[in-house]
């Protein structure tokens, strides 16, 4: 017997030459197994349409792949100049926003705090290797991690031209801080410098605030975009404005190629790519792009690159061309695979289901049924199965809890019948230590009941007092309070009390209290005792008192600063108007006519009155806050003053406007400050101009009632918000609605302060959009005494 027959008798040639074979084609014979007609009939399907795809798919690939290489390098070069600029906007707001924050500005403010605010940028952004501030003469005062603290920095490119504006260089060499800050990678740190002014509260320079982001930002720009090169061979370059390479490959870093035609391209404001040859002799498809900047930031003019070889960029197409013909068989035979295990997937949950239903039939209630997503007939019959199981036992869960409830209801009501046997000792011991008094007396407040200890402390007279005299209480409040507090107890019996009133102690101190009360009714609903609290509340009014105070500092603080932010604007336009005026008049020209002089010599004119006015008004306030704007009444002719002082607004007014003066009575000898009733009059009338700017009529009438002289100046204008009047004539407030209109915030505070001096009264009545009438009384005095 030789060796190949003795090996065909061995059960293992049975197994596998005769049972495997059997298995494999009844799971490949279609007719018995679903997956496998379903398998072979996607393949089938999937053969045939590949070879008629694939004639037409050969053709366009090849070109479209040539074209799409070089659209892919110019697109990728456009999205890392595009983050590029983004990311430098960013960084340079966010050194101007610093530089505006009270914390820097204030040069009270702690060193820390300065510190730590900028610490905090740069946690943030953890790119800024050094954000430091400056004084005006370049010793830097503080900075992050304290690094070059006390050094001089005036020498430095940043600090001189950030000194005027705000500054962005572009990327050099680490010289000071080379060797304070942490190298792990042992390269040449780089860096790029932001630096803005920074001036003090007041407006006055306070120094210089700079950072130096750390270059290997853009390295990390460059790692984030690698994930859209289609190959390791694509290489990104970053180029200065003349040409040197700040990002690439090693070997090309601080090498100059401003010969590059794709450098030339760019430098023209133009994104695209072509195919050239560069310093290795090798030819690439370069796309190319220029930063441009990004809204404010003007950018510095950096160059993009991003060039791969040209065998390796048309290597895709040359292969597609080669393996068009070998996809379809692939093809076929993994769609074949596929779906076999989609007709595995598909007939999977049914046997799932079934398997689970057999266990629930056979009692096992935590089975889980799997449950088809979808709208088929499988999808529905698991989730309605899932359903049903679910129910049954969430019902099973619910007989549980409520039996569980019924015990814990068991053990709370012995707990309640052993609180409520506490409970008198437990009050008694409450209303013996509370710092509250508590007490109880008679529905009419003639008996006392119980008063608790701290009664004592509290109202300043005994427990054994109050027991004896219930009405001690009612006498110790303080007169102006009484009208509030019932003595009958009337209040109580109709209702929960709450008030809070002062007490008279028996040494003469005042003290605030709180008093508490609600009434406790008999089984016939009738009160037959009040029950309550009294709480000393004397130093709770007082620090109310105090935040209001604090709250009313922190308003004019705010209001201050407004008018601050607005005068500052309106001093800066007569100042911008006398500058340029007196700029034209300086040139030499022999163009300039008399007429043109006058006409820039009246605008300087006008710019100074302007200026005048503002600090006049400035200086009226300040005296007045001071309480030296004094008070001198002289003998006046009213009715000619009102008459020439509208004359002169109605000249500065033009034609838009037509004031209108209104006196049916004589009042030619009165006694009044002059000097405040100009500015009084003077602030009202120019108002109704200015806050008319659609023109009309203005009236301006007097009259005399009943001992005093009545101004009215009514105007057509755009009215006040019935939400700010309550503030009009608060200084440095303006109405929400006065837009761009000039305007300091302190001519109806100088009005009423006027108004007041001469002991008179000033209302308002407005309506929003048609018109503003301002009424003053100021008493006629018979002398100048």
């Amino acid at each position: 017997m030789t060796f190949a027959e003795g090996d065909r008798s061995d059960e293992g040639w049975m197994f596998a030459n005769f049972i495997i074979p059997r298995r494999l084609v009844a799971v490949l014979n279609p007719r018995r197994s679903v997956r496998a007609r379903f398998g072979l009939t996607i393949a089938a399907i999937a053969l045939i349409f590949s070879m008629l795809a694939s004639l037409t798919i050969g053709q366009t690939a090849t070109q479209q792949i040539e074209q799409d290489a070089g659209q892919d390098l110019a697109y990728l070069a456009y999205q890392m100049a595009d983050r590029l600029d983004s990311g430098m906007f960013e960084r340079y707001r966010d050194i101007q926003i610093v530089a505006t924050i009270d914390t820097i500005r204030d040069s009270n403010s702690p060193i820390t705090a300065k510190r730590l605010l900028l610490e905090k940028l740069q946690s943030t952004y953890p790119a800024y290797s050094w954000i430091g501030l400056t004084n005006p003469q370049g010793t830097v005062q503080v900075s992050t991690g304290g690094l070059l603290e006390g050094a001089d920095v005036s020498e430095r490119p940043w600090f001189i031209s950030g000194k005027l504006d705000t500054f962005v260089g572009d990327v050099h060499e680490a010289v000071l801080l080379a060797s304070l800050l942490p190298n792990p990678t042992k390269d040449t740190l780089r860096f790029v410098d932001f630096a803005v002014p920074v001036d003090d509260l007041q407006g006055k320079p306070l120094g210089v605030l700079a950072a130096h982001l750390n270059w290997a930002w853009a390295e990390d720009l460059k790692n984030a975009l690698s994930r859209n090169l289609r190959s390791q061979e694509q290489d990104l370059l970053v180029l200065r404005e003349d040409g040197v390479v700040l990002l690439g490959p090693t070997e090309l870093v601080d090498q100059k190629l401003d010969y590059l035609k794709s450098f030339q391209e760019a430098t023209l404001a133009k994104t695209g790519y072509l195919s050239e040859v560069w310093p290795d002799h090798q030819s690439y498809i370069t796309g190319f792009t220029a930063s441009t900047g990004y809204r404010e930031y003007e950018g510095l003019n950096w160059v993009v690159l991003v060039r791969q070889k040209t065998d390796l960029a048309f290597a895709p197409a040359h292969r597609l061309q080669r393996q068009i013909l070998f996809w379809n068989l692939g093809l076929g035979s993994l769609v074949a695979v596929l779906g076999w295990f989609i007709a595995d997937y598909i007939t999977k949950p049914m046997w799932a289901i079934a398997h689970a239903a057999n266990r629930i039939r056979r009692g096992d209630a935590r089975v889980f049924i799997p449950v088809v997503r979808g709208q088929d007939e499988i999808a529905n019959f698991s989730q309605s199965l899932n359903r049903l199981v679910y129910e049954l036992t969430q019902k099973e869960r619910e007989l549980k809890l409520s039996n569980e409830r019924l015990k814990q209801e068991l053990v709370e009501r012995r707990q309640v019948e052993k609180s409520l046997r506490l409970s008198e000792e437990k009050f008694c011991q409450l209303a013996e230590n509370i710092d509250e008094a508590f007490w109880i007396c008679s529905a009419d407040g003639s008996e006392v009941i119980y008063v608790s200890p701290a009664y004592e402390q509290i109202c300043g007279y005994s427990c054994e007092m109050a027991y004896r005299n219930p009405r001690i209480w009612y006498d110790s409040i303080h007169p102006e309070d009484r009208e509030k507090v019932t003595p009958d107890f009337s209040r109580e019996s109709l209702g929960n009390y709450d008030e809070e009133y002062r007490l008279i102690h028996p040494d003469g101190s005042v003290v605030w209290i709180r008093d508490q009360a609600f009434p406790v009714y008999d089984e016939q609903g009738q009160v037959y005792r009040v029950v309550g609290i009294t709480e000393n509340i004397t130093e709770r009014k007082r620090a109310a008192e105090t935040c209001q105070q604090l709250e009313q500092e922190r308003e004019l603080s705010e209001l201050k600063s407004h008018f601050i932010a607005i005068a500052s604007h309106e001093l800066r336009t007569p100042l911008s108007v006398i500058s340029m005026s007196l700029d034209l008049l300086q040139q030499p020209s022999q163009n300039m006519t008399e007429e043109k002089k006058q006409r820039y010599c009246d605008r300087i004119d006008n710019a100074v009155k302007r200026l005048t006015q503002i600090l006049d008004d400035v200086l009226l306030v300040a005296r007045a806050e001071a309480g030296k704007l004094g008070f001198a009444p002289a003998p006046l002719n009213l009715v000619q003053f009102c008459h020439d002082l509208n004359e002169e607004i109605q000249l500065n007014a033009g034609n838009q406007h037509d004031l209108v003066f209104v006196c049916q009575e004589q009042m030619d000898q009165v006694y009044m400050d002059q000097n405040l009733l100009n500015h009084l009059l003077t602030n009202l009338l120019l108002n109704a101009v200015k806050y008319s700017p659609e023109g009309g009529k203005i009236y301006f009438e007097l009259s005399h009632q009943q001992g005093n002289a009545v101004f009215q100046i009514r105007d057509q204008g755009i009215g006040i918000p019935e939400a700010d009047q309550a503030r009009l004539f608060t200084a440095f407030y303006r109405c929400s609605n006065t837009g761009k209109l000039p305007g300091t915030g302190l001519g109806l505070a100088i009005v009423k302060e006027a108004v007041e001096l001469h002991g008179g009264k000033i209302s308002v009545s407005s309506i929003l959009g048609k018109g503003t009438t301002f009424t003053v009384s100021l008493p006629i005095l018979p002398s100048a005494s």
